[in-house]
Parts: C-alpha cells; structure tokens; sequence
C-alpha cells in the first residue's frame, strides 16, 4: 500500500509527472531535509541528548508511523535477501554512529560537504572493486577534485589542524564509505521504499535498544524536556527516518545511485548557509572555496565518461 509517491489520481500534477521528475522532486526534498539532518547531528554536543538519545528518536519514530503499512509489506520483507538486507543495515546504526561522533568535532559545513560530497568518489571505487566498472582517466581527475576540496577545508582550518578534527573528518569519511555502499544496495534491491524504510527502522531500532541495554552506549533520555528533544524528532524522526528515508530510496529507484548523489553534492552549500544563519558558525573564505571544489568534481564527474 505504497501511496506515497503512486496514485491513480489525474488531478493533482504531482501523479502526471514522469517517473523521473517525480524521482527529481523527491530529491529535492531530501536535500533540505539532509542539511537539517548535518545541523541536529551538530548540535548534539550542545544539548543534553546522547548520541544513544537521538538514535533513539530517529529510529523509533518511524517505526511508529508506518506500523499501518507492515502488514500490507510483508510479504516483501518476509522474502528479503541477506544481502539487501545487509546493504539497507549499513545506512541505520552504522552510518548515524560514525556520522554523529564525527559531527561532534568539526563544523556543520564539514558534516554536509563530506557526507554529501564524498559518497560519489566511494559508490565509484565500489563499483570498480565489486562490479569491476571502470574509472576513466576524466573520471578519476574529477573524484580526486572532490577529495582536494574536503583538503582545502580543513587545510584553511587553522594554521595548525587539531586532533579533534582530523579525527571527525576521518569518521565522516567513514560514514560516507558506508552511505555509499548504502546506496548501492538501494539501486539493486527489489524491496519499495515503504519497505526499505520498515526494515531500517525496526532493526535499526531494536539494535540501538540493545545496545543501550547494555551499557554500549548511555541515554539521558529521562532527564530531557520535550521542547530540547522536538527539533530532533522533527528532523531525525520525522524528516530522516521517515520522508527522507523513503523519498531517498525512491530517487534511487528513478534516478539511479550516481545521478542522485550529484544532486546530493548541492546539500553542502544549503548546510553552510543554514549552519550560518542558525548556529551561528564562521564562514570563512577558505571554506566556501573548498565546498565549491568539491561541488564542481561531482559534476564533472558524472559527466565524464
């Protein structure tokens, strides 16, 4: 009963476009939803919400609100491969972990441009490495570019770069391997996106439950106010767990893995811009050119062949 993105309904203009403009919309959602997403990761360290707290909301959430469609998506989730189910795992507990630890340390610029910018220059060397596509010589200069301008970034820092960031860094470099490889499953999966998202968010859910459980990780859940907790339930439960969830998973299935990564490579500036105007942080000169860099390798790219 996926009526999210499918109607028989001629009147409303969103259900007579074209399976690839509706895949274009969808993505533009995710994109703001992705820089709300890079902010409440940053903003973690402020508050007096856990990492364990907001894993929490951004699994269970879901997991509420899509009760109603379990049972009309059983029998896909009762038939579901090892493999798609591994891939789908990788963009839950593994990727929130690495993306929030690395989030606490580095600003909220870095979190949108490396989490969005680098998943490109991974989903091709996966590629290479287990579906032996190759790179061309175009294609590599271009992937390299992206990883100068995350350098830029952090090399315009400081005259000395702390510990502290290039330990961030190297966790959302490892968050972004992971959403690569995230993404890549998603193209090759039968499951829907109401699916997808049921699978992600029940596993999801009870593993970080266990894992609080315990003592892996510690929840300060009982001491915080719902006003501190609602700007994460609107944004990781709400807007991740669910729409974005599944209006990324739908992009894929229209777009392809690669297209819908060069769309996600415009998250960046709208994270910097909101980081901005809402956090207050310091954009420096520097900074914006290492965004720029790492915007204009994932286009070119894409288009090189």
């Amino acid at each position: 009963m996926n009526t999210i993105f499918h109607s028989s309904s001629r009147k409303n203009p969103l259900f007579v476009m074209s399976p690839l403009t509706k895949g274009y919309v969808a993505m533009s959602v995710v994109l703001f939803i992705w820089s709300g997403f890079a902010l409440t990761v940053r903003a973690v360290g402020a508050s007096s919400l856990s990492i364990a707290d907001v894993m929490l909301i951004r699994f269970s959430v879901p997991l509420v609100l899509l009760t109603p469609w379990v049972l009309s998506s059983w029998h896909e989730v009762k038939s579901i491969r090892l493999p798609d189910i591994m891939f789908v795992l990788l963009g839950g507990v593994p990727f929130l972990l690495l993306a929030a630890f690395g989030a606490s340390t580095v600003p909220a610029a870095y979190v949108g441009t490396i989490l969005t910018g680098t998943p490109v220059f991974f989903a091709a060397l996966l590629s290479f490495i287990f579906y032996r596509q190759r790179i061309s010589l175009r294609k590599f200069a271009a992937l390299i570019l992206i990883l100068f301008g995350i350098a830029t970034m952090i090399g315009g820092h400081a005259q000395s770069i702390p510990n502290s960031l290039l330990y961030g860094v190297g966790l959302l470099l490892m968050a972004s391997l992971i959403w690569a490889g995230y993404t890549l499953g998603l193209k090759s999966t039968k499951l829907s996106p109401i699916a997808i998202a049921i699978v992600l968010s029940y596993t999801s859910f009870f593993l970080t439950l266990m894992m609080v459980l315990s003592g892996i990780v510690e929840t300060n859940i009982g001491s915080v106010s719902f006003d501190e907790a609602l700007p994460f339930i609107l944004v990781q439960g709400l807007g991740v767990g669910v729409v974005s969830t599944i209006a990324f998973s739908y992009a894929v299935k229209q777009l392809g893995s690669i297209r819908t990564l060069l769309l996600g490579s415009l998250s960046p500036g709208l994270t910097a811009i909101l980081a901005t105007l809402i956090l207050n942080e310091s954009l420096s000169v520097i900074m914006i050119c290492g965004i720029v860099l790492s915007t204009i390798g994932v286009i070119l790219s894409n288009r090189a062949k």
